[in-house]
């Protein structure tokens, strides 16, 4: 848990976590200034995939705006430290990963698309409506375990899709797969860290550190920067399942861009 600090502008924390960022240290309007401005990361990103669409499928448009969404109820949440910012949060996270789950699930196996999409939705309200009713721990484990499981999934179906990519001789698309996987860890390491040694880490007395490092706020850029590896992965993939014709170049050697030929 982060140290004790003022009440701010917000009042009295409720949320089911508190961070390791000390409280209202930077501005008595915003709880936690370094998590909340890191979230701009992927309110950015999510744009950027919305707009680089290639496919002229709608879903993945609808997912990189997701993305925007989870980037706007971090920022409110962090800023705030409340129960129902908390939600607009964590709820949109878990709708992007059902979104992934459907375009991935239906590109790479013959299934009814309707059916898919009944059974996520239906998943989804049912955490939704869990979430409302629960607070604490109990809101936070259900939450962690339902969108990990689904992580856990998209996981697979973006290394069929690597592998797809690496037998069409497209290597160089299906290597963000791997990179993405990688920045992607790194942001869950950093997280754990975060989360579970913060008085270790947040320059205390008891810290090995000098200063906090705001491990939460590097977990939303290097999250965001992991995702975005594997939504073009993605995009890369249904093109070439559908024989668009494309391209891909990194734009300052880091972010991926793809655009149809």
């Amino acid at each position: 848990m982060a140290p004790l600090a003022p009440v701010g502008f917000w009042g009295d924390v409720t949320s089911s976590v508190d961070w390791c960022e000390e409280n209202y240290q930077w501005s008595p309007f915003i709880a936690e200034f370094f998590n909340s401005w890191s979230s701009l990361a992927m309110i950015i990103l999510g744009e950027c995939c919305a707009r680089m669409n290639p496919t002229g499928y709608s879903a993945f448009t609808l997912l990189a705006r997701s993305i925007t969404v989870v980037g706007v109820g971090s920022w409110l949440f962090h800023a705030t430290l409340k129960y129902s910012m908390q939600m607009t949060d964590e709820l949109p996270m878990l709708w992007a990963i059902s979104i992934a789950c459907y375009i991935a699930l239906t590109m790479q196996f013959n299934v009814n698309r309707a059916r898919v999409k009944r059974l996520l939705t239906l998943w989804t309200l049912l955490v939704t409506v869990l979430a409302a009713a629960f607070s604490g721990k109990v809101q936070f484990f259900m939450f962690q375990l339902s969108f990990n499981g689904l992580s856990l999934v998209m996981a697979y179906m973006c290394w069929r899709a690597k592998v797809d990519l690496d037998e069409a001789l497209m290597g160089h698309v299906g290597a963000l797969f791997g990179a993405g996987i990688k920045v992607y860890a790194s942001a869950a390491l950093v997280w754990l860290i975060d989360t579970n040694l913060c008085s270790y880490v947040n320059g205390s007395a008891e810290s090995v550190l000098p200063f906090n490092m705001q491990l939460h706020a590097w977990w939303h850029v290097l999250a965001s920067l992991g995702l975005v590896y594997l939504v073009v992965l993605l995009m890369g993939h249904y093109c070439l399942l559908k024989g668009i014709p494309f391209k891909m170049r990194y734009v300052a050697g880091v972010f991926p861009y793809i655009h149809a030929e």
